[in-house]
């Protein structure tokens, strides 16, 4: 069982050793991550069949793998991030594994942009998201550009009447169809510069948010995207991320910086699956 391996520590903390000591230790424990079912599976299987998933995912709570980036004060696993990087590569070596690991077997972490909210908003939305499966994505990207929210960012929210007034298209939001929460980065003023950005957290099911059809891409099929459109959007005052306006540059950075590592990771386990094949 992982949460009983010597080396579980390794990947959850610090204990003295240097970074190529504590991946070569936390090898041990990689070979708990790779998925039983994974050879019964076709070769291009991109979702797991009900009754196989929930028998992963209890697996993967008993060993002490369930939501890997989330603080364990908070129901996670509460990975540091060699260890999430350890996971992240592990898990791609799985055909069903590229960016979404084990197809769900593993939680569904909340964005980690999520934590730098309330203490009210973290039990609100992280918790449930980490306890029952509650999926919560990120919507930066738009039209104009993803990459640099600062200048790039044209959807706008409002305050009026003690509420925001959200209106704006998000592009290529990845699994937007089964989202339960957004978490929405959106311009609060005119000025081209970070600390115009906020962060908002918005239930896929408010007034005046509509999808978009899936996008049609070549590959990570169970990855779906597709458009956010936010048509005169109304969410409390109590939805703005941590209360503050201007954290949604350090927010969306927070969230790309580590999504880039785990992005990466992913790629070298793909790499050495293809090299061993």
């Amino acid at each position: 069982m992982w949460a009983a391996c010597p080396n579980s520590k390794v990947l959850r903390g610090g204990c003295g050793l240097s970074c190529s000591q504590r991946y070569r230790a936390g090898q041990d424990g990689r070979r708990s991550l790779r998925a039983p079912l994974e050879d019964r599976l076709p070769h291009d299987a991109y979702e797991l069949p009900a009754d196989q998933l929930r028998t992963l995912q209890e697996k993967a709570r008993a060993i002490g793998l369930w939501c890997v980036r989330t603080p364990a004060e908070y129901g996670g696993a509460g990975l540091n991030l060699l260890g999430q990087a350890v996971f992240a590569e592990e898990s791609a070596r799985c055909r069903m594994g590229a960016y979404v690991p084990g197809c769900g077997a593993f939680g569904a972490d909340p964005p980690n942009a999520i934590y730098m909210g309330s203490e009210y908003q973290i039990q609100k939305y992280a918790v449930p998201a980490a306890s029952v499966g509650k999926k919560v994505y990120v919507a930066i990207s738009e039209s104009s550009g993803g990459a640099d929210p600062a200048r790039s960012i044209r959807t706008r929210a409002v305050r009026r009447d003690g509420r925001y007034v959200l209106n704006g298209t998000k592009r290529y939001i990845t699994n937007a169809p089964i989202a339960g929460l957004f978490s929405v980065m959106a311009r609060t003023a005119p000025e081209r510069k970070a600390s115009s950005i906020s962060c908002f957290l918005v239930d896929a099911g408010t007034p005046g948010v509509t999808l978009g059809k899936p996008d049609k891409k070549m590959g990570q099929a169970g990855a779906l995207t597709c458009d956010v459109i936010f048509d005169n959007c109304r969410v409390p005052a109590s939805a703005l991320l941590g209360g503050e306006e201007g954290n949604g540059f350090r927010t969306a950075m927070r969230v790309l910086d580590k999504g880039r590592l785990h992005i990466s990771a992913l790629c070298v386990g793909i790499a050495e699956r293809l090299i061993r094949d």
